[in-house]
């Protein structure tokens, strides 16, 4: 491969992770909502994930897509929560 094309391909790749979070962070703002969950009562950690509104987490085509950011926003979310707690 070229150096041209070597800079195509990292700033194509760089463009659609860019859309992607952009993606993410519109349907986190309209589509998603967010739900702290205290699985043994409100003093000990708590679980938080999203979901769609008025829906259980994994249903719709929104959750399956973002699935990733997901994931990764509820792993911080939780272990940034829970770390303060210490």
């Amino acid at each position: 491969m070229t150096a041209f094309s070597k800079s195509t391909t990292r700033l194509l790749l760089t463009g659609i992770l860019g859309l992607y979070c952009l993606g993410y962070c519109v349907a986190r703002l309209s589509i998603f909502t967010g739900v702290e969950y205290y699985p043994e009562g409100k003093g000990a950690p708590r679980q938080s994930y999203v979901t769609k509104r008025n829906l259980e987490p994994g249903q719709g085509w929104e959750y399956k897509l973002f699935w990733p950011a997901i994931k990764l926003e509820e792993s911080l979310s939780n272990g940034i929560h829970n770390l303060r707690r210490r």
